[in-house]
């Protein structure tokens, strides 16, 4: 008689032992074996559960995909398995098998693990999307782009552009292509670049390569010029991951660029030779007029071509201030002090101000402050407010005495410049020295404000 208690204790031991819900009921729906776990589950005790039944402590849960899976399995003596929504809101995955005329229930709590997969499945579908979104966007950009996932380019994919600017097929081993080409070279100018030094390699060991210019000769002869860019990728604890990179074909933008400096170098060419004829019939045209009307001719002539030199090596894109005021006044220059920020004239200014340089310059080496050794001269020059100042100021020359009548230097500094520069010159002949005074907007002489 004692075997039985020890056995009926031994059995509650394991049930509580399994860390699974258990119940059992007989024939009738009555419940006669309920565990540890499931008191926990339901938030029911087995004091209040064992001798009661089934369908009187659930009631609404008759009618239910549950109550329809347990009733089934009464009718059926069969082993049921799956997964469904339990009665307190929590998905479970359980087993009901026959046990006496009764039936035996397991089931475990799967609504963390259901939770999980469905933000798995969420994040995939969100990775799907963007990842279709993104081959779209690469397979339509004018841009060749490569991917890798390793530093050795063990394997690398790339969009419909980087297949045809290598002029590999669409199904190639890009890695194989990249790694070991055998239709084309890769120069940097002049010299062969082996695959390890370019940039996709570069950046998988690390490297960011940033507007690599490179040549691509073709076996059969064809050459394309493309800009390249790469960068590592690496993970959000830095390490390396794999790289990317960025080719735009530039081919046709060189040739162009090429061409049209062609046209400027000719065009610097010929103004330069239609100077030089200028002055020689200037010469020969002015040869019985006075010496000094012809030289000071010469030597406009000659700031003006000075210009056109500075503005030559800057393919006329502009010349700095600094430049154009030394080319301006080159005699006297010991004696003459510059100072201001070195910005970019344009093309137009440049060539105005120089004229207007030299103007003063020779006034000052004939009768003004760079006339005697004592004399000097400061230009000083600056930007604020939107406006363009410069100031010059001779010292230590003769006593000036103002002009009867206005020569050409003075009008063309006066009125050319001023309408050139759209501001106000203004020179002032003051006993101690002559001082001119620039004021105009910025945006008019400035090459990028």
């Amino acid at each position: 008689m004692a075997v039985e208690p020890q056995a009926g204790k031994l059995l509650t031991t394991i049930l509580d032992g399994i860390g699974q819900p258990f119940y059992a009921v007989d024939g009738n729906w009555r419940i006669y074996l309920y565990n540890r776990d499931a008191a926990q589950h339901f938030g029911r005790s087995a004091k209040q559960m064992i001798g009661t039944m089934l369908w009187e402590n659930f009631p609404q849960d008759i009618d239910t995909e549950r109550g329809r899976i347990i009733r089934g399995a009464m009718a059926s003596r069969e082993v049921v398995r799956g997964e469904t929504l339990s009665l307190v809101g929590r998905y479970i995955s359980y087993v009901i098998f026959p046990l006496g005329d009764g039936l035996g229930v397991f089931f475990r709590d799967i609504t963390d693990r259901r939770n999980a997969e469905r933000q798995r499945d969420e994040a995939e579908e969100a990775l799907r999307k963007r990842s279709a979104e993104l081959e779209a966007v690469l397979e339509t950009i004018p841009t060749a782009v490569w991917f890798t996932t390793d530093p050795e380019l063990r394997n690398v994919v790339g969009n419909r552009r980087a297949t045809e600017l290598l002029r590999t097929a669409r199904e190639a081993d890009l890695s194989s292509t990249l790694n070991h080409p055998d239709h084309f070279a890769v120069f940097r100018e002049g010299n062969a670049v082996p695959p390890e030094a370019r940039p996709l390699h570069r950046a998988a060991r690390g490297e960011i390569v940033n507007n690599e210019l490179l040549e691509v000769r073709f076996a059969g002869g064809d050459r394309r010029m493309i800009l390249m860019r790469a960068a590592p990728l690496r993970s959000n604890t830095g390490e390396l991951q794999g790289a990317v990179a960025a080719a735009a074909d530039v081919t046709e933008r060189h040739r162009h660029e090429d061409h049209l400096q062609l046209l400027v170098n000719e065009l610097n060419h010929r103004v330069k030779n239609t100077l030089a004829i200028v002055q020689s019939i200037a010469t020969l045209t002015l040869k019985d007029i006075d010496p000094a009307v012809r030289a000071a001719f010469e030597e406009r002539l000659l700031t003006l071509s000075g210009a056109h030199s500075l503005l030559t090596d800057e393919s006329w894109d502009g010349a700095h201030l600094a430049a154009v005021a030394r080319a301006s006044l080159r005699a006297g220059r010991d004696r003459i002090s510059f100072a201001g920020e070195d910005l970019r004239l344009r093309p137009k200014s440049a060539v105005a101000l120089a004229m207007a340089l030299h103007e003063l310059g020779t006034n000052a080496l004939k009768y003004g402050a760079l006339s005697v050794e004592q004399g000097s001269v400061a230009v000083r020059w600056s930007t604020s407010d939107g406006r363009f100042r410069l100031h010059w100021e001779e010292r230590g020359g003769p006593v000036v005495l103002a002009p009867v009548r206005r020569g050409f230097g003075s009008r063309m500094i006066e009125r050319g410049l001023a309408a050139e520069l759209r501001g106000e010159v203004r020179i002032d002949w003051r006993p101690e020295g002559v001082v001119c005074t620039i004021d105009a907007p910025l945006v008019a002489i400035h090459e990028r404000v």
